[in-house]
């Protein structure tokens, strides 16, 4: 019954806003920041727009019928996103673990932001697609979205900018400040400008708590790896369980007669580590500046550099001299020569991170955390170049390439992402089509490594405002802890296939 009135509570909302929308002086077909067409931002302070969602999902390996609304509104610098999904399963059940919990409530929040970067003020909460900090050497193209909608984390954005100074800061995931061993990864920014042409400014990025990348469903504090009842926040071990269920006088003799004939696992509780009680920490800092050499409106060319430092290591590294040239809404081209020490990694909060940032590896017959700070602490002194380009061809195609290549006796660190995507009615019927590949810190480039994700995303238009999406998207991750991607059960792959709507 409260599916039913969910549902209906769901539909009411669309046909009340679609009728909101044809009043409105919303229109026309630019996307927002959430991808939904509808509102044209150019043309109006003011808009409405609500994307409908149906179709198959897989979360976490199980299969659910979809039925989700994007309902937006934009009042002038003023833009709300909402993500109200119901997901159903194979017996027609509501998907409860989305609705649960006062932390499923704010995951319906797609997005709230005020003005863009820029603005004298600016912030973004919820999905964060794509940020860097600074000229990226702690944070470079990081988005807290890599894994939605299985996970959905709600991050921050802030900005200030004036004439002689400004500040940047970007959080993960707020959801992560809760619990035993509050954390989350971010970073922050405060720069001035004592000329026109200079910009100085330092930074400061870190993690407090690397563990919080662990799946912990229950917020028991215990992962879900190691956690024999995931989704019950009142049990961590099959002693858990026998121990809470057993009344008699005799429950620890037939918990020890249960365990000696192998009906249950000898793991207690006390032998698991919570997330909740333990943290690992990484941070650093930074300080750049930057001179404009050119800057009109059609052309701009500045050059700039940068130092940093890991607080965890004392690794460092820097770059000199670096060069960014941007011919309008054309292209940008930018590139650097960069040296690192021992134990220091550009860019360690990218575009990969939420994937390495902590996980279970089989290690022999138990398991163990293997973190993203074991990459730092092994990596090796090393120097080389960055180079990226990013190309609008006319409002017809977008694309971007970034190549990282460092190199030290034998030793190669290399990173390359890429991206092209083609505007809607270039193709007639193709409504949206985008692929993407990244794969960062490698010695070699090889198709499968736990720093690579691959994707695709296709849309066909059957009418102005429906489309049928294709939603493919490939990542990696070495379970067994030997170095290699190899079997099926490491190659994880998700394809959704959905019927998106604009009312």
């Amino acid at each position: 019954m409260k599916s039913i009135r969910l549902m209906f509570l769901i539909l009411m909302l669309a046909v009340s806003t679609a009728l909101m929308a044809q009043e409105g002086e919303g229109g026309g077909s630019v996307s927002d920041d959430s991808g939904i067409e509808g509102m044209n931002q150019e043309q109006s302070p003011y808009g409405y727009a609500i994307g409908g969602i149906f179709g198959a999902v897989s979360i976490d390996g199980k299969n659910y019928q979809q039925i989700g609304l994007r309902p937006e509104i934009k009042l002038w610098k003023l833009g709300i996103g909402l993500d109200i999904n119901l997901l159903f399963d194979d017996e027609g059940k509501v998907r409860k673990e989305d609705w649960d919990e006062w932390k499923d409530y704010l995951d319906k929040i797609y997005y709230i932001r005020w003005g863009q970067k820029g603005d004298l003020f600016s912030f973004r909460y919820g999905g964060l697609a794509v940020t860097t900090l600074g000229y990226g050497t702690l944070i470079t193209g990081y988005t807290n979205m890599l894994e939605y909608p299985t996970y959905k984390r709600q991050g921050l954005e802030l900005g200030i900018e004036t004439k002689h100074f400004g500040m940047e800061f970007i959080a993960n995931d707020l959801k992560e400040l809760s619990g035993g061993e509050p954390g989350f990864m971010g970073g922050g920014r405060i720069y001035i400008k004592p000329f026109s042409r200079l910009q100085i400014g330092g930074s400061i990025a870190g993690d407090l708590n690397e563990y919080k990348g662990l799946r912990d469903t229950d917020g028991d504090g215990i992962p879900d790896e190691m956690d024999a009842y995931p989704e019950d926040d009142d049990y961590a071990t099959q002693i858990d369980y026998y121990r809470a269920k057993l009344v008699d006088t005799n429950e620890p003799t037939v918990i020890a007669e249960l365990i000696a004939s192998g009906l249950i696992s000898d793991i207690e509780r006390s032998e698991l580590m919570d997330v909740n009680k333990n943290r690992s920490r990484t941070g650093f800092w930074a300080a750049d500046a930057g001179v404009k050499l050119v800057d009109l409106d059609f052309f701009k060319v500045d050059v700039y550099t940068q130092y940093a430092m890991c607080l965890n290591t004392g690794g460092w590294g820097y770059t000199l001299p670096g060069v960014r040239i941007k011919g309008g809404s054309l292209f940008e081209l930018y590139a650097d020569y960069r040296q690192q020490s021992d134990e220091f990694i550009f860019g360690y909060y990218n575009d990969t991170y939420d994937l390495e940032r902590a996980k279970y590896v089989q290690s022999g017959s138990d398991y163990v955390i293997q973190t993203k700070k074991d990459k730092l602490e092994a990596a090796e002194e090393a120097k080389g170049y960055m180079a990226g380009m990013r190309i609008n061809l006319f409002e017809l195609a977008y694309g971007k390439i970034e190549y990282q290549d460092m190199r030290w006796g034998d030793l190669r660190d290399k990173s390359l992402k890429g991206e092209v995507a083609m505007n809607k009615n270039v193709i007639p019927m193709i409504s949206k089509a985008k692929a993407y590949y990244a794969q960062n810190n490698v010695d070699n480039f090889k198709l499968k490594s736990e720093s690579t994700i691959m994707g695709a995303v296709i849309g066909i238009g059957m009418s102005e405002n429906v489309s049928i999406d294709f939603n493919y998207l490939i990542t990696f991750q070495d379970k067994d802890g030997n170095g290699e991607i190899e079997g099926s059960d490491e190659t994880i792959t998700n394809i959704s296939v959905s019927t998106s709507t604009v009312f």
